[in-house]
């Protein structure tokens, strides 16, 4: 009987299979580019380094608001355990019990809030994907995204798991200098070939469907005048600036991206510039573009950029051949 007992327990085990109790620790990593020192360092500058700084800090930080943790089963690739809470930290520890297996671990942090990515295909590791919206013209992301993937091999020396989690968003932004444009009124801009979506399983961003995405006005406390366009109130504050941003995902590595900016200028002139960004925008980073603008609106890059241009009128002065344009 005493064996039959113990062949018993050893059937039981065997059935309901072993678990585990690990140490998972969680840990956002972000930081804010240094280009907001080295491209604004001039004194002139400063109001758009700090409007820059506060407009991007939502995106840029280290702190999750949301987390949602999922463990999926190689095997099957089903969800055997899921977190999902409101943290509002950069780091969290948990003691999760899972049964000795392989895992793919997948997290996201600060997808709750955000006013245009979405998760699908959550329930299965391989289609768990992190969308914009099905529109050819996008707004600015809200916050910054981050993902983790980890394969994990839980077994009898399993005790202890480091997560880290990076951001998958970028930012561009546009500083233009109007100081020798007195006419412009107005200034809007998008940019166009940053990803439609990214694969957390995979670490791949997909461009297949093509997004357009909005440039936000960013205020620049103390300079009056209408966004985007602002006025020094004294000629000692000049030169004047204009600030226009937006927070999307990167752009492909081998492929160039385009911002358009249409300057409105008085009597309803518009003057459109392309520019034509050759260095690629990597996930987790801010790119700023300075630019001049002149007297019809045109934006000219510096060479050091990167940056081609190209510009279309649909104003000409009557009897005025300018050779600049």
């Amino acid at each position: 009987m005493l064996f039959a007992a113990c062949n018993l327990i050893d059937d039981d085990l065997s059935v309901c299979g072993e678990e585990l109790t690990i140490d998972y620790d969680l840990q956002l990593h972000t930081e804010l580019s240094v280009q907001l020192q080295t491209e604004l360092a001039a004194e002139p500058e400063a109001p758009v380094r700090r409007a820059l700084e506060q407009w991007l800090e939502p995106v840029f930080t280290d702190q999750a608001k949301d987390i949602d943790i999922r463990f999926y089963s190689v095997g099957q690739d089903d969800i055997e355990r899921q977190i999902k809470e409101v943290i509002n930290d950069n780091r969290k520890s948990y003691n999760i019990k899972l049964p000795i297996e392989n895992y793919m671990n997948l997290a996201v942090a600060n997808i709750d809030d955000n006013r245009q990515v979405s998760m699908t295909g959550g329930a299965h590791s391989a289609t768990m994907e992190l969308r914009l919206p099905d529109k050819k013209e996008v707004g600015s992301l809200n916050t910054g995204v981050f993902t983790a993937r980890l394969p994990m091999e839980v077994n009898e020396q399993t005790k202890h798991f480091d997560v880290h989690l990076y951001m998958v968003t970028a930012a561009v932004a546009l500083v233009i200098d109007t100081t020798g444009c007195d006419s412009v009124t107005d200034i809007s801009a998008t940019m166009s070939g940053s990803a439609c979506s990214f694969s957390v399983c995979d670490s791949l961003f997909s461009y297949a469907e093509e997004r357009t995405m909005l440039l936000e006005d960013v205020p620049l406390p103390g300079i009056s005048g209408s966004a985007p366009v602002r006025r020094a109130a004294t000629a000692e504050q000049a030169p004047h600036f204009a600030c226009l941003a937006t927070v999307g995902f990167a752009t492909q590595d081998d492929t160039d991206w385009t911002v358009t900016v249409t300057a409105t200028l008085t009597d309803n002139r518009h003057t459109t510039t392309k520019l034509t960004v050759k260095e690629p925008l990597k996930a987790g980073t801010l790119r700023i573009i300075k630019l001049p603008m002149n007297k019809k609106g045109k934006l000219t890059p510096d060479e050091d950029q990167e940056v081609g241009a190209s510009v279309t009128l649909d104003w000409k002065e009557g009897g005025e051949h300018d050779v600049e344009m």
